[in-house]
């Protein structure tokens, strides 16, 4: 069922690109669908199409307006209800960290009626300090790159209920660890530490009122 789950999710991947731009190689099946003999395969497939997503979003954000150039932390939202993808990138040394987050068209054609929005502002000590902490910490551990795309829940009777989790709302994050940039990916309802940063920092851009847009 996990295999059978990977090879529908890289089809959805695929298909989500816009026909004004195509998908990236490594999201193409008959490129994917090959190493799903293996789940450890199956999954690496799905991460560096995942990371060469985020990629292709990064590059329509720089063809609109200049980005950051050296974020410690990059989180791409692959997708949202607006139908626009967001960046959120932490920038500094610590302790102290600013963010720049903007949104970008879900594809080519959209650009005329999504408005671009930009946010700047610092994150909160508290949000800092948990940033210096997975700086310094997540190089070494052995979280894994790709997170299962599930949802858990317990029973009242204590049992677990797993749901398979089939859409393609990604959140790829790179962090950039004493031991070099480390990348992953989680579905945007998993929960686990990977998950916990991401909703950490795009919970600062949520209820900022420092964002900016425009129809351009």
């Amino acid at each position: 069922m996990r295999l059978q789950t990977l090879a529908i999710a890289v089809l959805l991947a695929a298909g989500t690109a816009s026909a004004a731009e195509d998908p990236p190689e490594s999201c193409r099946p008959k490129v994917a669908g090959g190493a799903l003999a293996l789940a450890a395969d199956a999954e690496a497939a799905q991460l560096q199409c995942d990371v060469d997503r985020a990629a292709q979003l990064v590059n329509r954000s720089e063809r609109l307006a200049a980005g950051s150039s050296e974020p410690v932390i990059r989180i791409v939202d692959t997708a949202s209800p607006s139908g626009a993808a967001y960046i959120y990138d932490v920038i500094g040394t610590g302790p102290s960290y600013w963010l720049s987050a903007h949104s970008v068209p879900g594809d080519e054609t959209e650009r005329t009626r999504v408005p671009v929005c930009r946010l700047g502002t610092n994150l909160p000590a508290d949000v800092s300090a948990n940033v210096s902490s997975a700086l310094a910490t997540i190089g070494a551990s052995d979280l894994p790159a790709y997170g299962p795309r599930e949802e858990v829940s317990v029973n009242p009777d204590g049992s677990r209920r797993v749901v398979l989790l089939l859409d393609t709302h990604d959140i790829v994050t790179t962090i950039n660890t004493p031991e070099g940039p480390r990348n992953f990916s989680r579905h945007a309802r998993a929960s686990d530490e990977i998950a916990r940063i991401n909703q950490m920092i795009i919970g600062v851009a949520n209820f900022s009122d420092s964002w900016i847009c425009n129809g351009n």
